[in-house]
């Protein structure tokens, strides 16, 4: 079945697009899916490919050090341990998103076949709203959201999440990570309910208070992501 979910992390990309299964990793990274990571990541590194987790700016001081894994030199020896296929960190692959429209367009460029599992034949990727669901003569909405530099919507939904779960500890100190995660505040405001669980897990246990992070507890199972 295809994937509709509009980011995948590169762990997961590199996995699919080799038609192995990313959850059934028992005797080592095959070798499809060492080359997909290593094609991806030398994309990304060389600003062909855009990841949504890995810019290319240089980190300042006013981006704050809560944003230094944003940026690729932050991680810069264990991008090129990975492309040049000596070593490959899981930490890094799944933390590293693409979105799928980026993903297109760089594959379109290089002329590379798109994979099914990601854009099956014959399906539209954005839905197309009715003409007549719209009132033709209402005003346009013309309100914009203040523009965020150097941050994607990737990390707008990781900051928002950690922002509403900083909050919701102090009041709640005694919330679980795994209970914060299916909390609406983070799944609809902070726009949780768009990424896998295992992501959402990685930004909360990042700012969760200590007594809470020493907790160890499975995630729910994401069906839309399996």
């Amino acid at each position: 079945m295809a994937i509709l979910t509009e980011t995948l992390s590169v762990w997961e990309v590199g996995f699919r697009w080799a038609n192995v299964d990313p959850r059934r990793l028992r005797f080592g990274i095959p070798l499809p899916v060492r080359d997909n990571f290593r094609l991806m990541m030398h994309a990304i590194l060389h600003g062909r490919l855009d990841c949504d987790m890995l810019s290319l700016s240089k980190w300042r001081e006013e981006d704050g050090e809560d944003m230094r894994p944003f940026f690729i030199r932050y991680h810069l020896d264990k991008v090129e341990a990975c492309i040049t296929g000596t070593r490959f960190d899981r930490k890094l692959l799944k933390w590293a998103g693409i979105d799928r429209g980026e993903f297109k367009a760089w594959c379109e460029r290089q002329g590379i076949p798109l994979p099914e599992f990601w854009f099956p034949p014959g399906w539209k990727l954005e839905y197309e709203w009715p003409v007549d669901e719209f009132d033709s003569e209402s005003e346009p909405d013309t309100a914009e959201e203040p523009a965020l530099p150097h941050r994607s919507i990737y990390q707008r939904r990781c900051i928002a999440c950690q922002v509403i779960a900083e909050k919701l500890w102090k009041e709640h100190p005694e919330t679980t990570i795994a209970d914060m995660m299916k909390h609406e505040l983070i799944r609809n405001y902070g726009g949780g309910v768009h990424q896998a669980d295992e992501v959402v897990m990685r930004w909360l246990r990042a700012v969760a208070p200590t007594e809470v992070s020493a907790k160890r507890g499975r995630p729910r199972k994401d069906k839309g992501n399996g």
